[in-house]
């Protein structure tokens, strides 16, 4: 409803705008009663402009810049510079927060079986001398075959619990005795 009232009143005022632009004259007439309008008639005493036309036409002349003031070009032209400077800083932070953040499960995940799979391929490289004999070198790779299949099994578990062997001979426990 406010809307409606809205646009009636805005429909009933347009056509007074046009008065708005005119030159706006104050006078006095014979009896002495003042009197406003667009136009003052010719034997009207004490005639004063109240108001000046302000033609925007294209014969209109364009204000004068001040100096020192920047053309509109050159302050889309800034905004444009600093809105690239903002991009670019959001960019770097971005990066550095992915950088610093600490690595997801899946990324630890996948560098363990990276460097499982590594390591079987190395040893699988090594000459038998390195070894000993086929058969350690078997037992080496396998350990580290099981292991890789331990981590996509059950990564949690994998993590929880790793295993302390290398070789054919257990790692010593390096916790203190008593």
């Amino acid at each position: 409803m406010k809307i409606r009232v809205l646009i009636a009143a805005i429909c009933f005022m347009l056509p007074c705008l046009s008065y708005l632009g005119a030159d706006i004259y104050r006078w006095t007439d014979k009896q002495g009663a003042v009197h406003f309008g667009n136009s003052a008639p010719s034997d009207a005493q004490d005639v004063k402009v109240v108001s000046r036309e302000i033609s925007s036409g294209p014969a209109a002349s364009a204000p004068a810049p001040e100096a020192g003031a920047k053309s509109t070009e050159n302050i889309i032209q800034e905004l444009e510079t600093d809105l690239q400077r903002e991009r670019e800083a959001r960019k770097l932070a971005d990066e550095i927060a992915k950088k610093t953040a600490p690595p997801t499960s899946a990324e630890i995940i996948s560098r363990e079986k990276d460097r499982l799979e590594k390591m079987i391929i190395d040893l699988e490289q090594k000459p038998l001398e390195f070894f000993g004999s086929q058969q350690n070198k078997r037992v080496r790779i396998g350990y580290y075959e099981y292991r890789l299949q331990a981590l996509l099994a059950d990564p949690e578990n994998y993590f929880k619990n790793p295993e302390q062997f290398e070789g054919n001979v257990p790692v010593p426990d390096k916790s203190p005795s008593n």
